[in-house]
């Protein structure tokens, strides 16, 4: 079992800012040290999987924002949403001023008010109510002044979980509740939060979770104007915040759920993903996988340490534990996400006799624009790893099976498009045999283009967006015998 929920632990207890929000994102250095550990796409290697794969809660509000067709807002919902974007539109003297305008007219849209919610006090005006149920809310004068008030809103979170009432649920469980047996809030949630900035009338709507690190998806960008279409305008945005407001309920019920519950949830499991699929309810459901651990990109082998490098913070590969047919037994998967994958080119060769590649248990649409693939776990040797001197059986196997498995796809017309030595799997039994993986980057021959972010230290033989061909696979198993067989 990984150690990460200790790393977790000791990671809160360092993300207290020493500055306020604002002082922490005034200058490039300043976000880099923020204590929320940017990873929201800058610099270019701080991302991760996106936050919907690890709530449901907010999968569901990145489901409604793109469905807003489903909601009409009320009256007095309307009438909100105008003085919104009349009063956001205007120029105030000092952000206090916009703030204070602004606020009461944001509880009654997200029906905040009237409940006697207190208030955390955090420094330079961010409003960030006591429960995680409700939203985190930055308002700015004017873009450019202050900072980012997005980034702004991310330190106030991280402010906010290193919070002692955060961390022990006591100070909020009922007096008839025995504090004695409260269970630590970080063990039994990734802490999903929705974050909304509001910089002049620009409007931005995120969301975060708190699993190995932070991190933080933007969702939705708008301005508060009226225009040549201002009817057009003030119902899209009272769609939206009767969007989030849905995602408000949601997240209150599931915190409230945290406080009254005496069942610990396993410390490990808020580190893993509890993806929804798309569309919501969808027939073809999701396997019910336990997960346990992320997977090396480089070696495939599970990952143990305390602490998760760069490099495996930012992809979505993980094992799991997926019930037998006969509900019987378990069976470790390896389960991905992947914003493309070509499930038939796999099929293709898993269904091969021998197998070309690993059995392909399920490629399911879930809500944060990915698939996930769920696939049989060999922990085989990644041809780019394989000892020296090499054996014949490898040797062997690369000749016999990786043009086999080309012939296949490229009778179906398919393009494997990645035929690389860390896109082979060398497995030792029944005299050496080589496996294809990682169907995401397979396309049709003459008609798909290669990535737009094609990596050029591939030595693929080809330029970003270039049209797809057979051929190109051909020459780069020919690269590949002449790198490999020169070992």
């Amino acid at each position: 079992m990984c150690s990460f929920p200790t790393a977790r632990a000791k990671l809160t207890k360092t993300m207290r800012a020493t500055d306020s929000p604002s002082e922490n994102v005034k200058s490039p250095a300043s976000i880099v040290k923020a204590p929320c550990g940017p990873r929201y796409g800058r610099p270019s290697d701080q991302f991760g999987p996106p936050t919907a794969l690890f709530s449901p809660e907010l999968a569901l509000l990145k489901y409604d924002l793109g469905h807003l067709d489903a909601f009409m807002p009320d009256s007095m919902t309307a009438d909100l949403v105008f003085n919104l974007i009349e009063n956001a539109t205007n120029f105030f003297d000092h952000e206090f001023g916009r703030r204070a305008v602004l606020r009461p007219i944001l509880r009654g849209l997200l029906g905040l008010g009237g409940h006697g919610e207190r208030r955390i006090a955090t420094t330079d005006g961010t409003w960030l109510e006591e429960t995680f149920g409700c939203p985190i809310i930055k308002i700015n004068d004017e873009p450019g002044r202050g900072g980012d008030p997005f980034l702004q809103g991310l330190v106030a979170y991280s402010e906010a979980i290193a919070q002692e009432k955060v961390r022990s649920l006591t100070m909020s469980i009922p007096s008839y509740f025995n504090a004695s047996k409260c269970h630590p809030f970080l063990d039994q949630s990734n802490l999903p939060v929705v974050l909304l900035a509001i910089a002049g009338n620009r409007l931005i709507v995120s969301t975060a979770v708190y699993t190995d690190s932070i991190y933080a998806d933007e969702l939705l960008s708008v301005s508060l104007r009226f225009g040549s279409h201002a009817a057009d305008n003030a119902l899209y945005i009272g769609r939206v915040f009767m969007a989030i407001k849905r995602c408000m309920e949601r997240l209150s019920s599931l915190y409230r759920n945290l406080r009254t519950s005496t069942r610990p949830t396993p410390a490990a499991k808020v580190l893993w993903p509890n993806p929804t699929s798309d569309p919501p309810g969808s027939i073809e459901g999701i396997p019910e996988l336990e997960f346990f651990c992320k997977v090396d990109r480089s070696t495939g082998d599970s990952i143990n340490q305390t602490v998760i490098d760069e490099e495996n913070k930012r992809h979505a590969m993980y094992l799991a534990r997926m019930r037998t047919e006969d509900g019987t037994s378990t069976t470790e998967v390896f389960v991905k996400f992947a914003v493309t994958y070509n499930a038939t080119a796999h099929r293709l060769l898993a269904n091969h006799k021998p197998p070309l590649a690993p059995a392909l248990h399920s490629c399911t649409r879930v809500i944060g624009d990915m698939f996930m693939v769920v696939m049989e776990y060999l922990p085989g040797t990644p041809l780019l790893d394989v000892w020296l001197p090499i054996p014949a059986s490898v040797h062997e196997a690369i000749r016999r099976d990786v043009p086999r498995a080309l012939e296949l796809l490229h009778e179906q017309d398919l393009v494997f498009g990645d035929l690389r030595e860390g896109n082979l799997l060398y497995l030792p039994e029944d005299g050496g045999r080589i496996l294809l993986v990682d169907f995401d980057r397979v396309g049709r021959d003459g008609k798909d283009r290669y990535s737009a972010c094609l990596n050029p230290d591939a030595e693929l033989g080809v330029k970003r967006l270039q049209i797809m061909e057979k051929s190109h696979d051909t020459e780069n198993f020919g690269r590949l015998v002449d790198r490999f067989f020169k070992l």
